[in-house]
Parts: C-alpha cells; structure tokens; sequence
C-alpha cells in the first residue's frame, strides 16, 4: 500500500513537473511570437523620412550628378538651393520640370504645369460645384510626381504633405481678393491645402 501511495506522488510531481514545463514554454514561444511581430525602431524610422533641411549654401555636386543619371534628356537646366532641397528646372521631352532632391541628393519628385482638364474628373466636378460656381477661377495646377523610391515628405506652397503623386490647383476670387490652393490625389478626391495671403 505504502508503495502504491508513493508511486502515486511521484506520477502525480512526474506529471505536475511536465505540465509546468509546457505551460513555461507555451508562454515563451507567445512572447517571441509576439516580439517578432512588432515592428523594430528601424523599421519605424524608415516609414517615414521626415524632412531635414540642407546644410551649406550651395547645390551638392552629388545632387547634380544623380540629376544627370535620372534625367539622362534633360536640357537647360537651371539650379537653385532651397532650404530643404536642390531644385532644378529643366526641360524633358518638351515640357518643363523642376525636380527636387533631399538632404541625401536623392529625388524625391517632380512638378510640372498642367491642365484643368489634366485633372481627375471627379476632382473638376467638385471644383466646378463647390469653387468655380461662387466666383472662384483657376490660375493654375501643377502636378507633384512622387519618386515611389524615396519616401522623403515634400514640401510645397511651404506647406509640408505626405509623398504621393497630387495636384495642387491654385484659385483667386476677386470678389474677396482670396487665393486658395487645393489638392487632388489621382482618384480625384479634392481637399483644401492652403490660403495664400
């Protein structure tokens, strides 16, 4: 009876050790599962790029030279050096671009003139109903072209968005001498950006 009751205890501390150790390592195998699943610091700092403003006075020589490989066509291109990006105007294929590049000389989009009627359609239908309907006339809309590669912010207006392909539609009322500017993703979705003083 007496080794009944001690093969007993030891099946039972047996069976009680085993079930802890599962249990230990189910819990260390959820939190790697769940360590693995957040994301790293690098990985959060590289979703974003914020934008840094550029040191020293003049345009970066690496600037001008990535310019040259990305716009192999490119002609009569003129330089300036902002505060956040080397710009460079210059004709491609008959049209005039300025293209931008960052604190790192790498591009991070172009603008180029465009069209009312270049824009969504669905972006002119709310522009006519909700702006050109009460006074308001288009002056001018340019088109951002994001570099996918690049996923700096750009700045535009003096006015900082998040790097997508947009347009930017500037608009006057003399009636009120108020001057807008309103932007449209490629879908047509048409929202208030800025008012110009």
């Amino acid at each position: 009876m007496k080794r009944l009751v001690l093969l007993s205890a030891a099946l039972l501390a047996i069976a009680g050790a085993s079930q802890a150790q599962t249990t230990a390592s189910s819990a260390g195998k959820s939190t790697r599962a769940v360590a693995v699943n957040q994301p790293s610091a690098k990985a959060k700092k590289q979703e974003r790029k914020e934008i840094r403003q550029l040191e020293g006075r003049e345009v970066s020589s690496l600037s001008k030279n990535n310019f040259a490989s990305d716009f192999r066509d490119a002609t009569n291109a003129t330089w300036t050096h902002g505060k956040y990006f080397d710009e460079v105007t210059f004709t491609s294929k008959g049209a005039t671009l300025t293209a931008y590049y960052d604190y790192m000389s790498n591009l991070v989009g172009t603008t180029s003139s465009k069209h009312f009627a270049d824009l969504p359609a669905a972006a002119q239908k709310q522009i006519n109903k909700q702006w050109t309907s009460k006074g308001y006339a288009v002056d001018k809309v340019i088109m951002f072209d994001d570099n996918e590669e690049n996923d700096t912010d750009m700045i535009l207006y003096n006015n900082p968005f998040d790097d997508a392909d947009n347009y930017f539609v500037e608009l006057h009322n003399n009636g009120n001498n108020r001057k807008i500017i309103l932007q449209s993703d490629m879908e047509g979705l048409v929202s208030f950006f800025k008012e110009v003083n």
